[in-house]
């Protein structure tokens, strides 16, 4: 294995992949400035300024003061048609992140234009599994921050329509 990356070649075929993964970056990077903001919420008290992401021991913190003070928000889980609660979902959420943050692109460096169709599915429906759990921790997140400020909450993105509007954005190449 070459220790230094020296192929630069771009075709149109792995850029359109590559786009793919840019947002869901974006997608990730919003969850984790999302649960930043949470964090940092007088009723949670996590300190986490200035720091890239939250560690795993600060985010269960804010995932215990959750349990405790937002039990009635699971109705609104309720309707994202899962058996799982509001925090099983932002654990599968948080791991989701982690590993498309870490570990996604590995092997990726020299594009997909030498990798099967098969592999390149594969590889395509695990990153959209990842991208829908994340998207759900943000959806939660997101409604906990408004619900912290005394802000409405729209049932809007807990629809399936929000859901696969978000994921198209995200996994759609064209």
């Amino acid at each position: 294995m070459n220790q230094v990356h020296d192929s630069f070649e771009r075709s149109e075929y792995s850029d359109d992949i590559f786009a793919v993964l840019g947002r869901a970056l974006t997608v990730a990077t919003r969850f984790d400035a999302s649960t930043k903001v949470l964090a940092r919420l007088p009723d949670f008290k996590v300190s986490v300024l200035g720091k890239w992401s939250i560690t795993d021991d600060e985010y269960n913190e804010v995932l215990d003061t959750i349990a405790l003070k937002y039990k009635i928000l699971n109705n609104a889980i309720l309707s994202l048609n899962t058996n799982e609660d509001l925090l099983s979902i932002l654990t599968v959420a948080r791991e989701a992140r982690n590993e498309f943050i870490h570990e996604s692109t590995i092997g990726c460096i020299n594009g997909f234009d030498n990798q099967s169709e098969v592999d390149i599915s594969n590889f395509m429906e695990h990153l959209e599994v990842l991208v829908r759990q994340i998207i759900k921790g943000d959806i939660i997140i997101s409604a906990l921050i408004s619900y912290d400020n005394k802000e409405p909450i729209s049932g809007y993105p807990f629809s399936a329509e929000y859901e696969k509007k978000y994921v198209n954005w995200v996994m759609n190449r064209f």
